[in-house]
C-alpha cells in the first residue's frame, strides 16, 4: 500500500479485501450446494422410472449396497434436497449482507481518499 493513505484507510482496504475472499467462498460453497440440489434432482427423476422389483443400488464412500426400500431412499433424497435448498438461500442471504458490507466499505474508501486527496493536493 502507499505509504502516505492513512492508517484508517489502509484499515478500510484490508476490510474489502477480506469481504471478497468471504464474497468468493460464500459464492463456491453456494454453487456447490446448487451442483448437490442438481444431482439429486437427477437421482429422483431416475428413480422414478426405476420399478419397484428392480434392485436399486447406494453408493457409500467405495462400497455400494443393496436399498431395500425404494420409497424411504426417495424420501431421504427429497429431504437432503430441501436442506440443501435452506443452506442455498441461507448462503444467498450472506452473499448479500457480504456485498452491502462491502459497498459501504467502498463508500467510505471513496469518501476518504477524496478527503485525504483533497488535503495532500
Amino acid at each position: 500500500m502507499e505509504p502516505n493513505i492513512s492508517a484508517y484507510l489502509q484499515g478500510k482496504i484490508k476490510q474489502a479485501q477480506q469481504l471478497e475472499l468471504q464474497l468468493e467462498q460464500v459464492a463456491s460453497q453456494k454453487y456447490q450446494m446448487e451442483l448437490r440440489v442438481k444431482e439429486i434432482e437427477k437421482t429422483l427423476k431416475e428413480l422414478e422410472s426405476v420399478g419397484e422389483t428392480s434392485p436399486i443400488y447406494r453408493s457409500v464412500g467405495g462400497i455400494l449396497y443393496k436399498v431395500e426400500n425404494k420409497s424411504k431412499l426417495v424420501s431421504d433424497l427429497q429431504e437432503q434436497k430441501e436442506l440443501a435448498e435452506i443452506r442455498i438461500k441461507s448462503m444467498e442471504k450472506q452473499q448479500k449482507n457480504i456485498e452491502d458490507k462491502y459497498k459501504e466499505i467502498e463508500e467510505s474508501i471513496r469518501k476518504s481518499y477524496g478527503e485525504q486527496g483533497n488535503k495532500v493536493g
